[in-house]
């Protein structure tokens, strides 16, 4: 029970964060939450891609493949300063920009890692709701042989026509992104956003070694 109320809680706070500090805005009642499962599409696209052609690229050449499509699907501009807060909004442009370019990077040496292998597994948009401010959830689950589904589900909100991923819940319920929060917090209160963004680039390092 415990487990589960703190799950909870970490899901509502990763959306009023997400919502007060990315400065989401509600959706306009024309806007087609179908283009939000599109999204989720393609990145399920890119993500078998990564399962199904482990071999014949290095982890290097896969993250190079990859991370064009995480910077596509995601907000991670939203999400950053999300997960930055308040450091992300108080740095001059280049440190801003460095930092995201080593979250973008981190990010998608995360999935090359986490996705480096394939036995028959299949990814299903299970479909999507309504949330809070007019964003979406898009329901997925990742079927895997002869194991339970893994339930993903993403939170989308719609920017200048586009539908991109703001967050990424576990089991429906864990946030990504409150996770990365309390994860930043050690480098930016002893360094800033340059402290994080030496560690998200040496993490980056560390799952793509061996390349």
């Amino acid at each position: 029970m415990h487990t589960l109320l703190a799950r909870r809680t970490w899901m509502r706070l990763a959306l009023a964060l997400a919502i007060m500090a990315a400065g989401l805005m509600p959706i306009p009642a024309l806007a087609q939450p179908a283009g939000a499962s599109g999204t989720v599409a393609r990145l399920n696209e890119a993500i078998m891609a990564l399962m199904q052609n482990p071999t014949k690229e290095n982890r290097r050449a896969r993250l190079q493949r990859f991370l064009p499509v995480m910077q596509e699907t995601f907000d991670l501009e939203a999400a950053l300063r999300v997960a930055a807060a308040p450091y992300f909004d108080k740095s001059d442009e280049a440190e801003r920009r460095q930092t995201l370019d080593a979250f973008a990077r981190r990010s998608a040496a995360q999935y090359v890692d986490r996705f480096d292998s394939y036995d028959g597994q299949r990814i299903e948009i299970v479909g999507e709701r309504p949330a809070q401010r007019g964003m979406v959830l898009v329901d997925t689950n990742l079927m895997r042989r002869a194991k339970d589904p893994v339930r993903l589900t993403y939170l989308l909100r719609q920017e200048a026509g586009q539908w991109r991923i703001l967050d990424v819940l576990a089991k429906g319920t864990v946030s990504q992104l409150a996770t990365q929060r309390s994860e930043f917090q050690t480098a930016l209160r002893s360094g800033g956003l340059p402290a994080l963004t030496r560690d998200l680039n040496a993490n980056a390092d560390k799952l793509l070694g061996g390349a």
